[in-house]
């Protein structure tokens, strides 16, 4: 097993680092420490490390930044299913990005959650991909840079550590399947009770059409936000587009009595 690891280290490390930049649940932190460490037990070189790890995340971001471009908001609602996280957390990277545009890019490897929606992001923006390309290396080389050295510098203590895990065998396995699987509970549990507490009626689109032509319409309100508006204008006739923030403000004037038809899509 060690043999193997050894190996195919370079391919391992490139694989993991770029399923984990494509939306996969793996963990890309601890394998740069253990490459760290490997490379000061001279087994892996740390400029191939660092290297390697930059490109997987160029490579994985370019295919969301691709994306972003061309299919917007939907993007991002596919990226929140992969990752397993709360459709709460498109909404938060969507203020962040537009709060800090380009910088987000450097910042992403180190916020929980940003690291694949910003790309994406970057795209419905109309980011060049020149500048896109440049930031987003900016920041994958700062954070692998982080991890491999600090995984160099106590290399010795890293592999102590993995030796005990493989001597443990069976059981190291199945208590680190087993703290997976609790994850994997606990963000599915998370975003089943978000689904569950913002249940409300759905209105098909014939009927809403059909309702737009009558003399009692209904106020329909787009909650979209402003990159899913920009990279994809076209709305219900007549709705007005209010953000979430402005929501419970803009509402106030609104008569009681009025049918009200929220759109997010």
């Amino acid at each position: 097993m060690t043999g193997f690891l050894l190996r195919n280290a370079y391919v391992l490390l490139f694989a993991a680092s770029l399923c984990e930049q494509l939306g996969a649940p793996l963990p890309a932190a601890p394998l740069l420490l253990g490459a760290g460490a490997l490379a000061k037990s001279g087994s892996m070189a740390l400029p191939q490390v660092i290297a390697l790890s930059v490109l997987a995340s160029m490579l994985g971001h370019s295919v969301w930044f691709w994306a972003g471009r061309k299919r917007g908001g939907a993007v991002l609602r596919l990226i929140c299913r992969i990752s397993i996280e709360p459709d709460s957390c498109v909404r938060r990277t969507e203020d962040l990005f537009t709060r800090q545009g380009g910088r987000a890019l450097v910042a992403a490897p180190w916020v929980p959650g940003l690291a694949v929606v910003a790309p994406p992001l970057a795209g419905m923006s109309g980011m060049s991909w020149k500048r896109f390309l440049a930031l987003d290396a900016l920041g994958a080389l700062l954070w692998a840079s982080l991890y491999a050295i600090i995984g160099f510098m106590f290399g010795a203590q890293i592999l102590l550590g993995f030796n005990v895990a493989l001597r443990l065998g069976g059981w190291f396995l199945l208590a680190g399947g087993t703290a997976l699987a609790v994850w994997l509970g606990w963000k599915i549990a998370q975003r089943q009770e978000l689904l569950r507490s913002i249940e409300g009626r759905r209105a098909e689109p014939e009927a809403v059409l059909a309702r737009l032509d009558s003399a009692a319409a209904p106020l329909v309100v787009d909650l979209r936000h402003e990159l899913d508006v920009e990279a994809n204008p076209t709305s219900l006739p007549g709705a007005v587009v209010v953000g979430m923030d402005e929501l419970l403000g803009w509402a106030e004037g609104i008569p009681r009595e009025r049918e009200i038809i929220l759109t997010c899509d």
